[in-house]
């Protein structure tokens, strides 16, 4: 049994308990009664980041939850709001696979359905990706993409400082040349002669070089290095928070890793164990079975009157029954041995998946222990060394103001013991000094600049490198998975049609899935591919022909939106859900004549011990939502 209990969820306001048992369970409730409120949080029990928490608390309500109760183990998503936002307090999904949202039978709720119904060309690829079971090639498409995509911001990055060395470079032979220049002219100008001229003349030409070193300091600090520095600490701390949130969802969907690693390395044991179980039995049966056999074809081929185990005469020709009787031992180890198969071929698959979840929990948390142990502390120690440095410049700006405004002065001072003509030279001096102190100051500044970033050349052509072998790999994946994909069209149109013929849709003969088109990646310029399907129609005549599903009524939609998702269903997409997550359906996409509705219910069955159907039914037969079960 599944039990749902439901607090301000949807349209569901305060508290509401619902019991789905083995079998077929409608929900039958009238229009805005909370049947998509219902259906929607029971997905989000099994997908959680297909609906998040926003999409479940009810709008006017300050804390809810979820509970389901699947044969006495309990599953929970805990919902407050708190300054306007909805916080997820509590998280224990039953899972976090969002493959239920692929088949869920409702033209709304259901991804696929939803596309088939609604899209012109829908594009059913990531659904194929699921059926096939090919998320290995999309869990690595994401990785790839994903380090592609930090590459990029770092290649960006590095182009900004190579062009920003490669104007540095420009400006400081720009301004070399400049300082030749004032070198020069301060040569031609005419020599003050006068002894008592010429020390005050020296002392002038000295702060007036260092007033201009001290102003060019100023305005760089003023213009750049504050600045810059600022929007670096800035940048960091986006950086840490973004780390850290993605350290405190890790934490948030998996509270205790370790135990959970730890859970699957068992798990992974036990069902080892059990595969090994198996296969020690059916080679155990065999070996009992197979001496039987040889005595059955013994006495076949002796046609022997009297059985060699027990004694008793044979009462019919001796060939017609150790024939019969060799097929029926013969039949009967083959039933048992392709049980013991069905059951060693189910384990492993169960195995291949918690490996898969092991590997994908364990990459997770090595990436969550770098951001805490290594990312996080080295962007936090940057940060107090930039916030230092902003002190730092602060102080230095001060300082150079206060010498600055002394230096002032003190050269007024000595400008008034000169006459006017030596006043005159003096100035003209000054000026060119007063210059030649920023510029060396500039091309102090750039030099050490230019010494910071001189790697960043060679750090941009490993980048690039790097770059290009990870979108060859990726391209590479690409091109796999459509090659699968194309070569397993074929399978999927096959069970397509056989599905089809136990239903009784005459007019349809087979659902294909094909190319339909590519895109290239913005970012990474690799080649996707999209799937969409294609219907061959049977016609009255017996003419078969392909069509696309823009042809097709909605009617007609509804089927092979039902088809498409029963192939699914049959390539045991959510298997390993089988005993725990209920098939969810509407009734929009069963809403056949009574004895189909049998059928496509019988075959829902198969997959699922739990099958809830959602129907809506007039007020005033049933004037609030309503579970019953058949």
């Amino acid at each position: 049994m599944i039990i749902v209990e439901v607090e301000n969820i949807g349209g569901l306001i305060g508290r509401h308990r619902f019991e789905f048992k083995e079998g077929l369970n409608e929900v039958l409730a009238p229009n805005a009664a909370g049947k998509t409120s219902l259906i929607r949080a029971i997905v989000g029990m099994y997908a959680p980041r297909t609906i998040p928490a926003e999409q479940l608390l009810n709008m006017d309500a300050n804390e809810g939850y979820v509970k389901l109760i699947i044969d006495g183990k309990e599953y929970i998503r805990r919902f407050k709001r708190e300054d306007g936002r909805v916080i997820e307090v509590e998280s224990k999904p039953v899972s976090d696979d969002d493959r239920i949202r692929y088949i869920i039978l409702d033209p709304y709720l259901g991804e696929v359905a939803r596309r088939i119904i609604v899209d012109t060309n829908p594009d059913i690829t990531e659904y194929l990706t699921k059926v096939f079971r090919l998320d290995e090639y999309e869990r690595k498409r994401i990785e790839l993409r994903e380090r592609i995509e930090g590459l990029i911001r770092e290649k960006e990055y590095l182009e900004r400082e190579v062009e920003d060395l490669r104007k540095k470079n420009e400006k400081r032979n720009s301004l070399v040349k400049v300082r030749e220049e004032l070198v020069k002219k301060l040569r031609e100008l005419k020599e003050v002669e006068v002894e008592r001229v010429r020390d005050i003349q020296r002392r002038i030409n000295e702060l007036s070089r260092r007033l201009g070193s001290i102003e060019a300091r100023i305005k760089d600090i003023r213009e750049r290095l504050i600045p810059v520095t600022r929007d670096r600490i800035e940048e960091i701390k986006n950086e840490i928070e973004r780390l850290e949130r993605i350290v405190k969802d890790f934490y948030v969907e998996h509270r205790e890793p370790e135990k959970e690693i730890e859970g699957l390395r068992k798990r992974i044991k036990e069902v080892e164990e059990l595969t090994r179980r198996y296969e020690d039995e059916k080679r155990r049966y065999i070996e009992e079975r197979s001496p039987e056999l040889s005595v059955i074809q013994r006495a076949l081929r002796n046609k022997v009157k009297v059985c060699p185990v027990c004694g008793r005469p044979v009462e019919e020709p001796p060939e017609t029954f150790w024939s019969r009787r060799y097929k029926f031992v013969e039949e009967s180890m083959e039933r048992i041995v392709r049980d013991y198969e069905g059951r060693i071929k189910s384990v492993t698959e169960e195995m291949k998946e918690l490996w898969k979840e092991l590997e994908d929990l364990q990459r997770k948390y090595n990436e969550v222990r770098e951001m805490k142990t290594v990312q996080i502390p080295k962007y936090k120690s940057e940060l107090n060394r930039l916030e230092k440095a902003i002190a730092n410049y602060e102080k230095e700006l001060a300082r150079s103001e206060n010498e600055r405004d002394s230096i002032i002065k003190q050269l007024e001072e000595l400008k008034k013991t000169l006459t006017a003509e030596e006043q005159r030279i003096a100035e003209e001096r000054a000026m060119i000094e007063r210059r030649l102190g920023e510029i060396e100051q500039q091309i102090k500044d750039l030099e050490e600049e230019i010494a910071r970033k001189s790697e960043a050349g060679e750090r941009l052509a490993n980048v690039r490198n790097m770059l290009e072998e990870l979108k060859r790999q990726l391209d590479s994946v690409e091109r796999e998975k459509y090659e699968i994909l194309t070569r397993l069209g074929e399978e999927f149109a096959k069970i397509s049609s056989e599905v089809i013929k136990e239903l009784g849709f005459t007019w349809l003969r087979s659902i294909r899935s094909v190319k339909v088109g590519e895109e290239k990646d913005p970012m990474t310029g690799v080649i996707k591919h999209k799937f969409s399907i294609r219907i061959v129609r049977r016609f009255p005549s017996g003419r078969e022909n392909e069509q696309p599903l823009v042809l097709l009524s909605t009617s007609e939609r509804l089927v092979v939106a039902l088809i498409t998702i029963l192939v699914g269903y049959r390539l045991k997409i959510y298997e390993e859900h089988k005993g725990i997550a209920p098939i969810l359906a509407d009734e929009a996409l069963l809403a056949f004549d009574p004895e189909r509705f049998e059928k496509v219910v019988k075959e829902l069955k198969k997959y699922g011990k739990y099958v809830v159907i959602t129907r809506l039914v007039e007020p005033g037969k049933i004037p609030k939502l309503t579970v019953t079960h058949k």
